[in-house]
C-alpha cells in the first residue's frame, strides 16, 4: 500500500500505533519530548515515520506549536487525525481535535476518562455500583477530608497505581496524608475501600456511542495486593475460558459505565471490582486508552483484533473493522522481576522467542542499578511476557518457568548488600569470567 499525503500525529511512544498508520497508507508523525527523542527505542520505525520534538506532550500549546512548525501551511490540508495511548495527553489530544475539527473524543467527555472523581460521580449519578469518593489536598486544612474509614488514597488524575495506598485504620491515613503533603503535585481522591474477591477488566473500541468490539480479562489478584505483596502481575484473557456468563456480565456493565460518562469514539481500559460479600461488580476507573502490561498485544492474540488499528480507525473517522476470531488457548501476560542491585547482564529476549508459547518477552531494565520503589505500581517491573497454553493450569506453570528463566539469565550485583556479599560477589564473577578465558 503506497502513502499519500496525509498524516496521522501519534502524540507519545507507541509502535503499534505507528504500524497501523503505515498499514492505512498514512505517514506517522510521532510527537515526543526531549527525553523519549534521547531515550530512543529498541524498535526500529518504518521509513515513513516523521517525528517532532516538543518540551511538553501534555501541553496543548507545546503540541500545537510543534505541529505548526513541522507541517507550516500544511497543516489542516494533511493531518487527518491525531491518536495517543498516553495516558497523560488523553485531554491533550481531545482538545486539539476539537480546535481542527477532526474525528475523535472531545474534550469535556475525555475528562472525564481522565478525572477519578468525576468518574466516579459520574457513574453514580446513572446508578452504577461505586465506591463514594471525595477530594483532598495532602497538608491542606481547607480541602481536607476527615479519615472516612478504610480506604484507597490516589491521585485525582494519576495512572498505573503509581502513588496509590491503601489505608485501614485513622493512624495510617493521617501519617500518609502527612507524608504526600511534602511531595504532592495533584490533589487526591479518598474512595472508600471496597472487599474485592477479584478484579476484571474490558477492553475494547467505541465508535459512534458503540462498542464494536470488546475483550475481557482478569487479574490473578487484585491490582493493590501488587502494590504491597512480592507476587508478579498476571492479567489473564477470559473470554472462550469457561466463564462466559461472568464475561458477558462484565461487558453489560461496561457499556453502562461508558454510556453514562457519555464516552462515544475511542479505545477504552476499564477495570472492574468483584465485590467479596455480594458477589456483584462495582465500578473501579476507566481511561481512554489501550492498558499496559502488554494487554493490546494479549487481546491480538486471543481475539486477533488489533486495538491500535480500531484507534487509528476512529481517529480517522473510518468505520472500525470488527471481526475478530478468538482462540481456544489460554492466554495471559505476567511481570518478571529480578532482585534489587546493580544488573551487570540482562536476558536476550530472542532466546525466549524460539518457544512456540512465549509470543513476546519485552526487557524494560537497563544495565545499571535497579532500586525497587517502597510502594510498587504496576508500571514497576523489569520485564513482560506474553504466554499461552492449552489449559489455566499448564499456562500458570508456563508464566513460572518464563520468570524463572528471566532471573537465571540476569545478572545482578548486591549493591545494596553487605560488604562479605559484595566480595562474594565479585569472587564468583571473577571465577566464571577465568573459567571462559
Amino acid at each position: 500500500m503506497s502513502v499519500d499525503d496525509g498524516a496521522v500525529a501519534i502524540i507519545g511512544w507507541d509502535p503499534s500505533l505507528v504500524r497501523e498508520t503505515v498499514a492505512r497508507g498514512l505517514r506517522p508523525v510521532l510527537v515526543r519530548d526531549v527525553p523519549a527523542h534521547l531515550r530512543g527505542t529498541s524498535i526500529p520505525l518504518p521509513e515513513e515515520t516523521e517525528e517532532i520534538v516538543v518540551e511538553d506532550i501534555t501541553d496543548v500549546g507545546d503540541v500545537w506549536a510543534g505541529l505548526t512548525r513541522h507541517f507550516g501551511e500544511r497543516l489542516h490540508q494533511e493531518l487527518r487525525g491525531i491518536v495517543t495511548f498516553d495516558e497523560f495527553a488523553v485531554s491533550t489530544v481531545a482538545a486539539l481535535t476539537s480546535l481542527m475539527n477532526l474525528p475523535g473524543s472531545r474534550l469535556e467527555r475525555a475528562v472525564l476518562m481522565r478525572d477519578k472523581h468525576l468518574q466516579k460521580q459520574a457513574v453514580l449519578a446513572a446508578g452504577v455500583p461505586a465506591a463514594a469518593s471525595r477530594l483532598v489536598v495532602p497538608g491542606s486544612e481547607r480541602i481536607r477530608t476527615p479519615f472516612p474509614g478504610p480506604c484507597v488514597v490516589k491521585p485525582v488524575a494519576g495512572g498505573g497505581t503509581a502513588h496509590t495506598e491503601m489505608v485501614r485504620t485513622e493512624a495510617e491515613y493521617e501519617a500518609l496524608l502527612n507524608k504526600l503533603a511534602l511531595s504532592a503535585t495533584s490533589p487526591f481522591v479518598v474512595e472508600d475501600l471496597v472487599d474485592v474477591a477479584q478484579e476484571w477488566i474490558v477492553d475494547g473500541v467505541m465508535q459512534d456511542g458503540v462498542v464494536v468490539f470488546s475483550s475481557v480479562g482478569r487479574y490473578a489478584a487484585p491490582c493493590l495486593s501488587y502494590t504491597t505483596d512480592a507476587e508478579p502481575l498476571h492479567i489473564y484473557r477470559v473470554d472462550g475460558t469457561g466463564e462466559d456468563e461472568r464475561c458477558a456480565e462484565a461487558r453489560a456493565f461496561a457499556g453502562k459505565a461508558l454510556q453514562a460518562l457519555g464516552y462515544t469514539d475511542g479505545v477504552f481500559h476499564l477495570e472492574l471490582l468483584l465485590d467479596r460479600s455480594s458477589d456483584t461488580f462495582f465500578f473501579g476507573e476507566v481511561a481512554a486508552r489501550v492498558g499496559g502490561c502488554l494487554i493490546q498485544e494479549a487481546v491480538l492474540l486471543k481475539h486477533d483484533f488489533s486495538l491500535a488499528g480500531g484507534a487509528v480507525d476512529v481517529a480517522l473517522g473510518r468505520p472500525v473493522q470488527s471481526t475478530s476470531e478468538t482462540t481456544d488457548r489460554c492466554v495471559a501476560t505476567t511481570s518478571l522481576h529480578l532482585p534489587r542491585g546493580t544488573v551487570v547482564r540482562l536476558p536476550n529476549s530472542g532466546r525466549f522467542a524460539a518457544a512456540d508459547d512465549i509470543h513476546e518477552v519485552r526487557v524494560a531494565v537497563l544495565l545499571g542499578v535497579n532500586d525497587h520503589p517502597e510502594v510498587r505500581a504496576t508500571t514497576n517491573w523489569q520485564g513482560l511476557a506474553l504466554v499461552s497454553a492449552a489449559s489455566l493450569a499448564e499456562l500458570d506453570a508456563r508464566m513460572a518457568a518464563v520468570r524463572g528463566e528471566f532471573i537465571e539469565q540476569s545478572l545482578v550485583a548486591p549493591t545494596f548488600g553487605t560488604g562479605v556479599q559484595q566480595r562474594a560477589f565479585l569472587a564468583d564473577y571473577e571465577d566464571a569470567w577465568r573459567r571462559l578465558l
